[in-house]
């Protein structure tokens, strides 16, 4: 088992530090390090790390399309902002 930090808390203690399985033969759940509640399986916590990254890279390349976006088209502020420095 390996301690690490989650960005997760125990419902019980409220501690953020959990044991982790390592090897194949270890019994594959996620336990906290302080009261060694049962959290919960080593795949869920995978599987639900895989789809967050997913998430966060999907949101990461739509950011950029709207920035991109933003460049080409200004805001209303920045339109108004122009047009004041027009008439200035």
């Amino acid at each position: 088992m390996i301690r690490v930090t989650l960005d997760l808390t125990c419902s019980i203690c409220d501690h953020d530090q959990f044991f982790l399985p390592v090897r194949a033969e270890e019994i594959q759940q996620i336990r906290c390090a302080n009261c060694t509640a049962f959290k919960c399986y080593s795949a869920d916590l995978e599987n639900t790390m895989i789809a967050l990254n997913r998430d966060r890279n999907s949101r990461d390349s739509s950011s950029r399309d709207s920035n991109s976006r933003d460049e080409r088209h200004p805001s209303r502020k920045e339109r108004l902002r122009q047009d004041r420095a027009n008439a200035a």
